[in-house]
């Protein structure tokens, strides 16, 4: 549960939010290898960790800011919850677009 000025919201309503908010980029997915998502509140600072698998020769910098920003401005307008810290990890690397060419 994540505490919202003394409401709590459900942390699976989160990380549906959080996913959707991820699956807006094609080039990205969350991993399958491990939890995906994870989230933390210990009453002062509230972080997600997202752990995704992202395409083959995409600038990693980039994409992992649009995802900051989108899923900040997801939970923000949606859930009017503010998040101290959204790290994203990627996990993997997607080579199968390679065997298409």
């Amino acid at each position: 549960m994540i505490n919202n000025s003394g409401t709590d919201i459900a942390e699976s309503v989160i990380i549906v939010k959080i996913a959707q908010a991820v699956s807006l980029f094609d080039t990205v997915r969350l991993t399958k290898k491990k939890k995906a998502v994870k989230l933390t509140d210990n009453g002062k600072l509230k972080t997600v960790e997202i752990f995704i698998d992202i395409n083959y020769n995409i600038i990693i910098p980039q994409v992992v800011s649009k995802i900051q920003r989108a899923v900040a401005s997801a939970l923000e307008k949606e859930l009017d919850i503010v998040m101290d810290s959204i790290d994203v990890t990627v996990e993997g690397v997607n080579i199968d677009k390679l065997e298409n060419r």
